[in-house]
Formats: structure tokens, C-alpha cells, sequence
């Protein structure tokens, strides 16, 4: 799409006297900007699966790639001559540059521990296989390139220029008559100073509270470790070498970690819930929600929300089973807040279990392991009970 320019025309209201007149101002666009192709992609366009939302696929905004899909030796001698200099006046504004061609000759591999502990949802046998897949990848700067254009779905046509992480990117296009020196003169003068949004990267603690999570310290301190050695490798260039490759292994491999077909679901004796042929995924969550989900999984009938008191005796065995609180009293008030007449609570449990299988599968799989329901009609999972396996007692 070529870049249009804004020119807004003065606009004239008048006010209630006759002879007072307002102006808005002309917005004038920046002449480096003028006559330039910029195409926008979009987050939703670039996260087009749940797979990205994990932290290792998280590009960030703060980096500047350029690239050139022709490139010549001149172009390639100028931007290593300048490289650090670019570094030092994009770090001014918050942005990390990147250039594929040094960073392949830096490229180094053993930080792939790491990215095994990134991924705790896998067996230690399949993270394994990603890593050897990862050391015996080609690491060249076409391949790479091409690998991360598709990795953030960029469909359009420019040949060079710079990509900037933007909640989502934007590429600016360098003209075909343009210097490299001036283009990136006055690409730097122009680009916007990133606000760093760091917390997209942080542990949400809050968040764990809110979910009334049992994750312990110590692995909040473990996830804080990967967490930081991950922003060293975004900081540094490589997660933009890594991810599209990890990502593209995952794809062919099992088709991400967002799965695309319905498998068996299988509740422990410890009461996990797994999905046994998808390396043992766990879906996790917090006991009341998970005894809620529970009793509509072992439910052969739907359950009317307006009946659900009728289910109270089942839900408080099912919810003294999975839960390790030892008040007894304290969970049947959990239970009764929640089967009030007219009670909207229980509706937050069905948006945690959405969310969560939401996560590890295409939307329309994730929707057969929900509860769902027509407004004011029963709810039940529309999961084939031929594919539930319970190991552990409910009724």
C-alpha cells in the first residue's frame, strides 16, 4: 500500500457569534515520509497463533531490522562500518539494531539450554529433538531473512529498507534512488522514541495472585532466570534468528503447540487433566475452577445453570478431592457464592478454562473442550465422552 499523504484541509466552524471562526491545524507529514512505501503489520495479523504468545516467540518492539533482499557489497560495507554507531543512536531511542549478516557470524548456539527451558510443556526427549533440529539448521542470511518475513506474516513487497517493532512491525521502504546513507540518516531522525514496555515482559505476579495460582517461589525465580536470558537474546538479535526457526520446526513437527485435532482427555488419580497424545499436555488450573470443569466433564447430561444448586453435593466431593485447603467450611462457601440465583460467578471460571485451552489449541478445537452454551440454555463440553478416560473417582 503506498503511503498517502495526510493533508487536511482547514476546517471552519463557526461558533454561535457570527464572527468567530476556529482552525484546525494543518498536519503536515514529515518530508522523509513523503512518496515512501510504509506497510503496517497488524498484532492480531502477526500473532496468528496462541503458539506466539509465549515468551521465546515474542519479538518485542524495541529493535530495528534492516534488511535488503538485493543486497550489494557497498550497501553491506556501510552498514558494518556503522554499526555500532547505529546501535549507540537507536539505543537513544530505545530500539536495538539488528543486521542479519553480522548476526549470523556471531550466532551462538549455546545459549539453546536456554531455549530448552523455555519450554516446560514439552517432554525433555522432544525439546532435545528441537535443539538438535535447531544445530543442524541452515543459518544463512536468504534463508533467514525469507524465515523471519513469514515468522511476523509479511505479505508485501518491499525489497528493502528497515522493520520496526511497532505492537506489531512496520517497514519503511529505502527507495530504489536512495542512498543507503540517507536513508538511514533520515530513517533514525524520524523514527519515534520507543516507550520500552517492559512489563510485556515480566513476570505478572499480580496475575498469578488473581488466578489464585500455587506456583511456588522457587519456580517464579526459575521463570525469571529464562525470562531474563530470553531478553538477552532479544536485546542481542538472536531470538529473530531462533524463534521463526523454532516456530517452523513446531509447525511441522506437531503443528504448534496450538493443536488442530480433538484427542482423548484423560483426569488422573491425582486428578491432572491431561491430553495424553500431545506429549502429556497438562491443562492446568485452579481448583475451583478445575473441580467446575470436572463436574460438567463427568456430566453425561448438560447442566442448567439455574439447576446447578442440584449439583452442589457433587461439586463439594469433587471440589474436596482436587483442593488441599483443609477448611472444609470455607470451600462450601466458595461453592455457595457461586450457585446463587442469578449468581454471574461461575461465568468467570468459564472464561479461565476458555483461556487455557485456548491457548494450547486453534479456536475452534479449544471450543469442543469448553463449556458452552446458548444465553439462558444448558451448558455442557461438547467433547465426545468416548475420548474422557477418568483414573480417579468423582462420584
Amino acid at each position: 500500500m503506498k503511503f498517502l499523504r495526510y493533508i487536511f484541509s482547514i476546517f471552519e466552524a463557526k461558533d454561535k457569534h457570527p464572527y468567530v471562526k476556529l482552525k484546525r491545524e494543518v498536519e503536515v507529514l514529515a518530508p522523509f515520509l513523503i512518496d515512501r512505501k510504509i506497510e503496517n503489520i497488524h498484532l492480531l495479523h502477526f500473532i496468528e497463533s496462541n503458539l506466539k504468545g509465549y515468551d521465546v516467540f515474542k519479538l518485542g518492539n524495541d529493535f530495528v531490522l534492516y534488511f535488503d533482499k538485493n543486497s550489494d557489497a557497498q550497501t553491506d560495507s556501510y552498514i558494518r562500518e556503522n554499526f555500532l554507531v547505529f546501535r549507540e543512536r537507536l539505543k537513544s531511542k530505545g530500539r536495538d539494531f539488528v543486521y542479519f549478516p553480522i548476526l549470523l557470524e556471531k550466532l551462538n548456539l549455546e545459549i539453546l539450554p536456554v531455549l530448552k527451558s523455555s519450554f516446560p510443556f514439552f517432554t525433555d526427549s522432544f525439546t532435545d529433538s528441537i535443539l538438535d533440529d535447531l544445530q543442524n539448521s541452515e543459518f544463512n542470511i536468504d534463508s533467514c531473512l525469507n524465515e523471519f518475513l513469514d515468522y511476523i506474516n509479511y505479505k508485501g513487497k518491499i525489497e528493502k529498507g528497515c522493520i520496526s517493532g511497532n505492537y506489531g512491525f512496520t517497514v519503511l521502504e529505502q527507495n530504489a534512488d536512495e542512498s543507503i546513507e540517507d536513508f538511514m540518516e533520515g530513517y533514525i531522525q524520524n523514527l519515534p522514541v520507543s516507550d520500552k514496555p517492559l512489563v510485556y515482559y515480566s513476570i505478572n505476579k499480580e496475575e498469578y495472585d488473581k488466578n489464585k495460582s500455587n506456583v511456588k517461589k522457587e519456580s517464579l525465580e526459575t521463570l525469571k532466570t529464562i525470562k531474563e536470558q530470553i531478553e538477552i537474546l532479544r536485546e542481542n538479535g538472536q531470538l529473530s534468528l531462533l524463534a521463526p526457526k523454532i516456530y517452523k520446526f513446531l509447525q511441522n513437527s506437531i503443528d504448534g503447540i496450538v493443536y488442530s485435532n480433538v484427542e482423548p482427555i484423560l483426569v488422573t488419580e491425582d486428578f491432572k487433566i491431561l491430553i495424553p497424545n500431545y506429549n502429556n499436555l497438562e491443562i492446568k488450573l485452579s481448583h475451583l475452577t478445575k473441580s467446575i470443569y470436572l463436574l460438567f466433564l463427568s456430566s453425561h447430561e448438560p447442566i442448567d445453570l439455574k439447576d446447578l444448586h442440584q449439583h452442589k453435593d457433587r461439586l463439594f466431593f469433587i471440589y474436596k478431592q482436587v483442593s488441599n485447603q483443609l477448611s472444609h467450611d470455607k470451600m462450601m462457601e466458595s461453592i455457595e457464592e457461586l450457585i446463587k440465583p442469578n449468581s454471574e460467578a461461575i461465568y468467570v471460571h468459564f472464561s479461565r478454562i476458555k483461556s487455557v485451552f485456548h491457548t494450547h489449541f486453534t479456536e475452534y478445537i479449544g471450543f469442543i473442550y469448553c463449556i458452552i452454551g446458548e444465553k439462558g440454555k444448558p451448558k455442557e463440553i461438547q467433547l465426545n465422552r468416548e475420548k474422557i478416560v477418568f483414573e480417579c473417582k468423582l462420584f
